[in-house]
């Protein structure tokens, strides 16, 4: 359910300065226990009166809900570089990188894909490399997919291997067991 709040400007023979004063705090009065017990969010206020009315909702109280529950319910969204966006350092996440722009450097995550228009170089780390675009450096992982439009220079351990008819590739495919 929601708190309903009015709001209250009356003032009874006050002098302007105290007008002022006292309409600060009574701008808007409880009408209800804050402390009640947390409903859903998703219901209306089918008890508002008037138009001086504000209805707020409560916020659950029986479950903090804490940064880490609000990535790891998004971890299947990958993050994303965007075309024109360069980045150079070094990237250590959990979860999904998709690659558009470039990126030069260390980079361990569980997914890194490199979209057809991406470039990495650098060293690599992940579970699933799926190269479309440009890689070039070192990297280790379980599976790794090169797609027709790929190009990889450098040396990559895998797992799992799947390669398109025209993709480019230099250097040095390891198999791992």
């Amino acid at each position: 359910m929601f708190n309903k709040f009015s709001k209250s400007l009356s003032n009874q023979s006050l002098s302007p300065n105290e007008q002022n004063q006292s309409e600060i705090p009574n701008l808007l009065k409880p009408q209800t226990d804050l402390s009640n017990s947390a409903q859903p969010l998703n219901q209306v206020n089918q008890n508002a009166q008037s138009s001086n009315e504000i209805a707020l909702p409560q916020h659950n109280q029986s479950r903090n809900t804490t940064m880490m529950d609000i990535i790891s319910s998004n971890s299947n969204k990958p993050s994303i570089l965007s075309e024109g966006f360069s980045f150079r350092g070094e990237i250590s996440a959990k979860g999904a990188i998709h690659v558009e722009g470039s990126l030069n450097g260390q980079v361990q995550v569980d997914e890194l894909t490199i979209g057809s228009r991406g470039q990495v170089e650098g060293v690599v780390t992940c579970s699933s490399l799926h190269i479309k675009g440009k890689f070039s450096g070192t990297a280790t992982c379980s599976e790794l997919i090169v797609t027709s439009s790929a190009s990889v220079d450098g040396h990559v351990v895998y797992q799992t291997l799947s390669v398109q008819k025209g993709a480019s590739i230099k250097g040095e495919l390891l198999l791992v067991k």
